[in-house]
C-alpha cells in the first residue's frame, strides 16, 4: 500500500461507486502505479479482471471499430449480412442512408465516468463517459435514417455521476424508436441502471447482469504511516473539512453521512431498475441477484433480461423491423418489444405472486383483429391502441 498520494487514494475510494468491486480496486491500483511511473501490461489486466478480461476498448462489428459512447450506423440486408453503412470502410455515406433503414450501434464498454476525460485510457480497457453517450443517443433520436438504437454494453459499472440523467434520458425516450440493449456479456452496476431502461433487454448466452448496488469506502492508513515514520497534520476550519481523511479513524458524523448518501443513491438506481423493468422496487431488492450477478439463464428467470441471444442475433431480427413513417410517434415494432418485454417480466414473476386484483381481463390482452387488406397505417394504429390498452393493466399490476 502506498501513502505517496493519499489524496489520490482517498478521492478514488471515498466517492459512491456503482461498479463491480475486483474492477474498482484493479482501477485504484492502476491508477495509483501510473502516478508512481509503474505500467501494468495488458496480459496483467487481464489475469487480475479475471471474468472481465473480454472487455476491450471500443468493438470491430462487421469490421467496424465502434469506439465508446458513439454511435456507428449498420445494415441488414435481406440475407441476414450486417455491414457498415457511415464510416470504416461503409459502401454508403449519411446522405445516401433511406428514412429508417440504419441501426445505430452505441457501445458501452469500460469502466463509466460522467465526463469522456474522466475515463479515457485509465482503466486498461478503456471507458464510457455518460455524457458521450447521451450525446449520440440524442443525435440517433433524431436522425430520420435510423430506425432503432442498440446499446452494446459490456461494463463493470463505474462512477454514479451522470448515470441517473442517462437512465432518465433513455427511459423519457421510449416510443419514439426501437431502444434495445445488448450486454456482450457483462452489465454490472451503473451498466444496468443505464441498460435496464431500453425497451428490452437481451443478454449474449455466457453473459451475466446485475450488481445492484453502490458502496463508497475508507482507509486508514495511520498505523502504516506511523510505521514508516510519518506524521501528518491537518490544519483545518471547520474541522469536518478533512473528516474522511486516511490519516484518522472516520468519527461517527462522517460515517453516518456516508451511509446516508450511498443509501439515497442506492434508492435512486433500485427505483430506476424498477421503472425501467416494469416491477416494484421491492422486486428489485429481493429478487434481482441482491448485490450480486445473475447469469444468462437465471437473469432471463428472475425478469432481470428479457431474452438471450447474441449481438449479432440481435442486429439482424432489428434489421428486419418495419417502421412507421419518419415523424410518427411510435411504431408497431415500438409496441411489439415493449409487449414482450412486459409479457416476459409478468411471467417471471406468475409463479411466486398472488393475483392482483387489478389484473387485465382476458378480452382487453387480445389483440384486436386485424383484416387482412386494412392499410399499414390502419393495422399499426390498431396495434398502438391494443398496446396501450396492455401497458395501462401492466402499469396497474406493477403498483398494486
Amino acid at each position: 500500500m502506498t501513502t505517496r498520494f493519499p489524496h489520490l487514494r482517498s478521492a478514488l475510494m471515498s466517492q459512491i461507486w456503482a461498479m463491480d468491486p475486483i474492477w474498482h480496486a484493479l482501477m485504484v491500483e492502476m491508477i495509483e502505479n501510473r502516478a508512481e511511473g509503474i505500467t501494468i501490461t495488458p496480459e496483467q489486466v487481464r489475469e487480475r479482471a479475471g471474468r472481465h478480461s473480454q472487455l476491450a476498448d471500443g468493438l470491430l462489428i462487421a469490421g467496424v471499430d465502434v469506439p465508446n459512447g458513439m454511435a456507428a450506423m449498420f445494415e441488414v440486408s435481406h440475407s441476414g449480412r450486417i455491414y457498415a453503412a457511415r464510416g470504416g470502410g461503409a459502401s454508403r455515406v449519411a446522405g445516401d442512408a433511406e428514412p429508417g433503414s440504419l441501426i445505430a450501434v452505441i457501445n458501452v464498454m469500460g469502466v463509466i465516468a460522467h465526463h469522456a476525460s474522466q475515463v479515457d485510457n485509465i482503466s486498461g480497457p478503456g471507458g464510457t463517459s455518460t455524457a458521450r453517450v447521451g450525446q449520440s443517443f440524442d443525435a440517433a433520436l433524431d436522425d430520420p435514417a435510423v430506425k432503432a438504437i442498440v446499446f452494446h454494453v459490456d461494463s463493470p459499472g463505474g462512477g454514479v455521476a451522470g448515470v441517473q440523467e442517462l437512465a432518465d434520458k433513455i427511459f423519457a425516450a421510449r416510443g419514439r424508436k426501437p431502444i434495445i440493449a445488448q450486454v456482450n456479456s457483462t452489465a454490472a452496476s451503473a451498466a444496468y441502471w443505464i441498460a435496464s431502461q431500453a425497451d428490452e433487454m437481451v443478454v449474449t448466452p455466457s453473459g451475466q447482469v446485475g450488481s445492484i448496488g453502490v458502496y463508497g469506502s475508507h482507509k486508514d492508513v495511520s498505523a502504516a504511516a506511523e510505521k514508516q515514520g510519518l506524521k501528518v497534520t491537518f490544519f483545518a476550519w471547520p474541522p469536518q473539512k478533512v473528516d474522511g481523511n486516511q490519516f484518522a479513524p472516520p468519527s461517527a458524523e462522517f460515517t453516518d453521512k456516508a451511509m446516508a448518501d450511498v443509501k439515497t443513491v442506492y434508492g435512486q438506481f433500485r427505483n430506476s431498475v424498477a421503472r425501467g423493468r416494469g416491477v416494484k422496487a421491492s422486486d428489485v431488492e429481493a429478487g434481482f441477484g441482491k448485490g450480486g450477478v445473475e447469469l444468462a439463464a437465471n437473469a432471463l428467470k428472475l425478469g432481470m433480461v428479457d431474452r438471450i441471444a447474441t449481438m449479432e442475433d440481435t442486429l439482424r431480427r432489428v434489421g428486419k423491423m418495419k417502421v412507421a413513417p419518419t415523424g410518427a410517434r411510435a411504431s408497431a415494432d415500438i409496441e411489439t418489444i415493449q409487449a414482450e418485454a412486459d409479457e416476459s417480466r409478468q411471467a417471471s414473476r406468475e409463479s411466486t405472486e398472488e393475483p392482483s386484483l387489478a389484473a387485465e381481463p382476458p378480452a382487453a390482452q387480445a389483440e384486436e383483429p386485424v383484416p387482412e387488406d386494412a392499410t399499414a397505417d390502419r393495422q399499426a394504429a390498431l396495434e398502438r391502441d391494443a398496446y396501450r390498452r396492455r401497458r395501462h393493466a401492466h402499469r396497474l399490476r406493477s403498483t398494486g
